[in-house]
């Protein structure tokens, strides 16, 4: 009953969007101010991507100075002028999740988990503030917190191996389920974040006036059997398409987890079962899928015919690293059957590319920072019913290729490099 529900809230959303493009679909006031920010920061995509560069590599080495370089003044320009939509839009993120439970059995708090792990001149507490000062200009939702989880987990597993003796097969086993989000208002701007897995809980202060985070804490599991659907029904309230097919998929994971324990599977076979779970609910619901990515694609801009006269160069050697990326049969490629699930407008696909063009920058470091903060650079056209070109700009080289949204194939891949083959350097 719930998937038919599902399928009919996606068609009826997508029944006044043409699957020719001839309309293009609402944009909703996230998107307009994630598109504004993309326009903001395009000049450090592009003329001016080596002060980026030396922006991300300040907050990278927790330089005193990062607040004072012309890249965070840039974005935090854009951030004032916003201000009161920006913390419109984090309440309004925050409706969409239920209340933490008031308590947590099966899970025992640890005391300062974190102490003994910090960076002497660097405290935790610091470092928390340095990544939410960093990521407040994209900060828009719960979802766009992930420095600050990245950050704890990486704490939190250091925790887990030494202090509770696990091994890394014994955690990844427990992570594989996913993880939920709870949220609590505490007063005024700050809000108590609570997120649950199968092996801890952490929480933490979210101020979404300043995007601060402060008071982190830790619960770990005990080993305690926990009731059979436990949490089934506590997944965050979904407002867009994209929003819905993410939970259908995460609650696949979260839910799978006491079918897998019952049978006991090793770490393969539950990351096969998942892997399967997924792909077949993807393959049951293509149509749904494949109507959601032609909204996306429609989201981006016409192809940027004029940029793409610098970049004249011919590079078919890099085109085999790309492919690589890529699920193959005899001479064709297609999208990953492991991301094909998710990908709703080229994303995932595109940052995997991006990854590899890495390989053939000098002096060029990649962080997570530089995709996320400095924004887009990517056009899309469609071809015939099914088919859409993407092009995307990456410092130094221009990607095109076709994707069939209905079947994932991939073909006429091209890549070109600019014609000086560097960016400007000035700074």
């Amino acid at each position: 009953m719930k998937q038919l529900y599902f399928l009919c809230s996606l068609f009826l959303l997508f029944g006044q969007f043409s699957a020719q493009g001839q309309q293009r679909p609402t944009v909703t006031q996230v998107e307009q101010l994630r598109k504004e920010m993309d326009d903001w920061m395009k000049p450090y995509r592009r003329e001016q991507m080596r002060n980026f560069e030396q922006w991300t590599s300040w907050v990278t080495n927790r330089e005193k100075q990062v607040r004072e370089h012309q890249v965070y003044l840039h974005m935090d320009a854009f951030f004032q002028l916003h201000r009161e939509q920006y913390i419109q839009l984090r309440k309004d993120d925050l409706s969409r999740y239920p209340c933490a439970l008031e308590s947590l059995p099966g899970y025992e708090r640890v005391p300062d988990f974190y102490l003994p792990y910090e960076d002497k001149s660097f405290s935790m507490e610091e470092v928390l503030q340095l990544a939410q000062g960093v990521g407040n200009f994209r900060t828009l939702g719960l979802p766009d917190i992930r420095f600050v989880t990245e950050i704890l987990s990486g704490t939190i597993f250091k925790y887990l191996l030494s202090e509770q003796h696990l091994s890394y097969e014994e955690i990844l086993n427990q992570r594989l389920y996913g993880q939920l989000s709870f949220v609590d208002p505490i007063r005024n701007d700050q809000w108590k974040i609570t997120v649950i897995n199968r092996l801890y809980t952490v929480s933490f202060t979210w101020n979404i006036r300043d995007n601060q985070v402060s008071a982190p804490e830790l619960w770990v599991y005990t080993g305690k059997s926990q009731q059979s659907g436990w949490l089934n029904d506590q997944f965050p309230e979904s407002h867009t398409p994209t929003q819905e097919l993410g939970n259908r998929l995460d609650s696949l994971a979260w839910t799978l987890y006491d079918e897998i324990e019952k049978k006991g599977f090793d770490t393969k076979a539950r990351g096969e079962a998942l892997s399967e779970r997924r792909l077949s609910y993807y393959q049951e619901h293509r149509q749904v899928c494949t109507e959601l990515r032609h909204q996306e694609l429609a989201k981006y801009p016409k192809m940027d015919e004029v940029y793409l006269k610098t970049f004249s160069q011919e590079v078919p050697e890099i085109q085999e690293d790309l492919l690589h990326r890529l699920e193959r049969t005899d001479d064709r490629y297609s999208l990953s059957s492991q991301i094909a699930p998710y990908e709703t407008n080229g994303s995932y696909t595109i940052n995997n590319f991006q990854f590899m063009l890495n390989r053939y920058m000098d002096n060029y470091r990649e962080n997570t920072l530089t995709s996320w903060i400095a924004g887009k650079d990517v056009y899309s056209k469609q071809l015939t019913k099914e088919v859409w070109e993407i092009q995307f700009f990456y410092a130094k080289y221009a990607v095109s290729y076709q994707w069939n949204i209905a079947t994932d194939e991939m073909t006429d891949f091209r890549i070109r490099a600019s014609d000086s083959g560097e960016i400007d350097a000035s700074i």
